[in-house]
């Protein structure tokens, strides 16, 4: 595995595996138990949101996990809020904290108020959406192989801007960008050149999103052991 790039909730990297453990892996993302609110109560709403749409955004409000949460982990948010303008997710109050502190809930007039308490539960994103902690995708790595006649206008055509011209010849850079588009591989057969091949190579460019509760290493760890435990299960099934 080689670490390409890393931001606060973005880690891309390459590693040599097989698309279906790949694959495997995203879909044991929603596996993961992850802290949401999943009841609702609310007391005083002036708002001109009704209580449902206000409910349902709270919902959608990722909350920062600690190690200790398991299945049976509850938490109590409180938010109320009587001044005039935007009530952000950073005015929510309890042991558990949003993960983004400025994402806007309602708005409320002078004079409106909003009282809510809250009940935070941990659930798996294959049951809802509001319990998933974020999104893997991945493609191949692409091999590039470019021909000394290859026509340099080519350069202004590729959408990743990988082509350069160095010592007088075309070469690629940051091949891990490219997405096999073949706006390349075209422009050329417009120029009657073949000058272009663009070969998959075993190597998967993977890339994980966090939406705030845990970080991207956490996610990619946690899913690989949600997928052991299971295929744990099968094989002992199976060995009866």
């Amino acid at each position: 595995m080689k670490l390409i790039n890393k931001k606060d909730n973005q880690i891309t990297f390459t590693a040599e595996m097989n698309e279906s453990l790949a694959n495997a892996i995203r879909r044991y993302l929603n596996q993961i138990l992850v802290l949401a609110i999943d009841e609702v109560e609310i007391s005083k709403n002036d708002s001109p949101l009704y209580d449902e749409t206000i409910a349902h955004r709270l919902g959608l409000i990722p909350l920062k996990m600690n190690k200790a949460s398991d299945e049976k982990t509850t938490e109590e948010i409180t938010l109320v809020a009587d001044k005039e303008g935007i009530v952000y997710s950073g005015e929510m109050k309890g042991h558990v904290k949003p993960a983004y502190e400025n994402m806007p809930i309602t708005v409320l007039k002078r004079g409106q108020e909003l009282e809510i308490l809250a009940t935070a539960k941990t659930g798996k994103g294959s049951k809802h959406s509001k319990f998933s902690p974020g999104l893997m995708f991945y493609r191949n790595f692409i091999d590039i192989k470019i021909d000394k006649n290859c026509p340099e206008g080519v350069i202004d055509v590729c959408p990743q801007r990988i082509l350069k011209m160095e010592d007088n010849k075309i070469i690629s850079t940051d091949e891990y960008k490219c997405d096999m588009c073949e706006a390349c591989i075209d422009f050329c057969k417009k120029k009657g050149k073949t000058s272009i091949e663009l070969i998959p190579k075993k190597e998967l460019v993977v890339t994980i999103e966090s939406f705030g509760q845990l970080t991207t290493e956490e996610i990619f760890k946690k899913a690989i052991k949600a997928l052991k435990e299971d295929l744990t299960e099968v094989a002992k099934k199976i060995s009866k």
